[in-house]
């Protein structure tokens, strides 16, 4: 008798592989996970299929994985720091267009830089300063994942568990919140983004002064040196100020789910049998609709670095001689169009990433549509005799 087996790419087998792989390790740590989950896991397998058959999703994938290779490892593979100036070693370096070739000479305040006596090629370009535009643009990758990283997953935190209050208790609590966040998205988010980046980071400096372990903590996340620690206190100022502004969005978006998902039947079970209100969101609403809430969140994460981009252009983020992809833009618009690589660089540079997570964000929202999944799946099969579906 003919049955349906699947027809697996490469990715598809890999993506089965590291599925199986985590399945194995729960049900070592809890027995029988795998096969109270079988369902779980076939779902997930689907997802991984739907992605892996949308192009634009691969190709968002491959561009977001390259920044954050280049945002771990960048600081490492940097030819130069991100603070190191060879004007002093070769007057040419100042403003050398892409390719240029200086020398360094044989002089004590080179060495102590960390540049090797010898030929030096600026592949990206260089500063006013002789900076190393390649270098600067590595050490900025990091400064746009970390920032992204904190702002969103913070930002989220908050909109989801106010969107879930909000959602499921409703009545005067709903009320409460709800004007509250229509407080937060009637004023302008930028222009408030843009005051508290403008008062705080006196305050932070003295909170550094105070606390200096969170900052060599920040300077170690940040690959920033020690000299360069209260140049931080700006950065992390935007960190506070997008927080403000980042949470309605989500509130949003979380409560009108949480009110569609609370009136299910499993809901409304978990509640006769004494199931606590902590317990029904977290274990049975809120696992109900992450999917659209973690493709928002990719989406976001592009969202994020462009403004922290946008604040650090208008001054606002990231100080000199910190290396960011907005502050290096700002400092190469005074010698544009002469000098177009500092912006024409940084700004491909921060195109390509919003772009990957915008794309990969889009494929998410497609892979955790149930009717997407089930449309794919029947692409994806095949009718073969009995003897085949067993070989497969």
């Amino acid at each position: 008798m003919p049955e349906y087996v699947y027809v697996k790419n490469p990715l598809d087998k890999l993506s089965d592989a590291i599925i199986d792989a985590y399945a194995s390790f729960m049900d070592k740590v809890k027995p029988g996970w795998k096969s109270k989950n079988r369902g779980r896991i076939e779902e997930w397998k689907l997802m991984f299929y739907t992605l892996n058959r949308s192009p634009l999703g691969i190709a968002g994938a491959v561009l977001v994985a390259f920044f954050i290779f280049l945002a771990i490892f960048g600081p490492y593979l940097a030819p130069l720091s991100y603070r190191t100036g060879l004007v002093l070693c070769d007057l040419k370096a100042r403003l050398a267009p892409p390719g240029t070739v200086i020398t360094i000479p044989h002089k004590d305040y080179c060495i102590r830089m960390g540049v090797h006596p010898g030929k030096f090629k600026f592949l990206l370009g260089s500063d006013n300063y002789g900076r190393d535009l390649w270098s600067r643009i590595l050490y900025g990758a990091r400064t746009s994942l970390l920032v992204s990283i904190l702002v969103v997953s913070i930002g989220s935190g908050i909109g989801i568990i106010l969107g879930l209050i909000s959602g499921y208790y409703g009545g005067i609590v709903d009320e409460v919140i709800m004007r509250i966040t229509d407080m937060f998205l009637a004023f302008p988010g930028l222009i408030l983004a843009m005051a508290l980046s403008a008062t705080l980071p006196y305050a932070i400096q003295g909170w550094f002064k105070r606390h200096m372990e969170i900052a060599e903590i920040l300077g170690y996340l940040f690959a920033v040196k020690r000299i360069d620690y209260p140049a931080l206190a700006s950065l992390l100022s935007v960190i506070i100020a997008l927080w403000a502004v980042w949470w309605p969005g989500y509130t949003r978006l979380v409560r009108g789910s949480a009110l569609s998902v609370r009136e299910n039947t499993y809901v409304e079970a978990a509640k006769a049998l004494g199931v606590s209100d902590l317990s029904i969101m977290l274990k049975h609403i809120l696992p109900n609709m992450i999917g659209p809430i973690l493709a928002y969140i990719t989406m976001d994460l592009g969202g994020a670095i462009l403004t922290e981009a946008a604040l650090s252009f208008l001054g606002l983020g990231a100080v000199p001689p910190l290396a960011d992809w907005g502050r290096i833009i700002y400092d190469g618009s005074q010698y544009f169009p002469y000098a177009w690589w500092l912006v024409a660089f940084p700004t491909l540079f921060i195109f390509l990433t919003v772009f990957g997570f915008n794309l990969l964000g889009d494929a998410l929202r497609d892979a955790f549509d149930p009717r997407t999944r089930r449309s794919i799946e029947f692409k994806v099969k095949k009718i073969v005799a009995k003897e085949e579906a067993q070989e497969a």
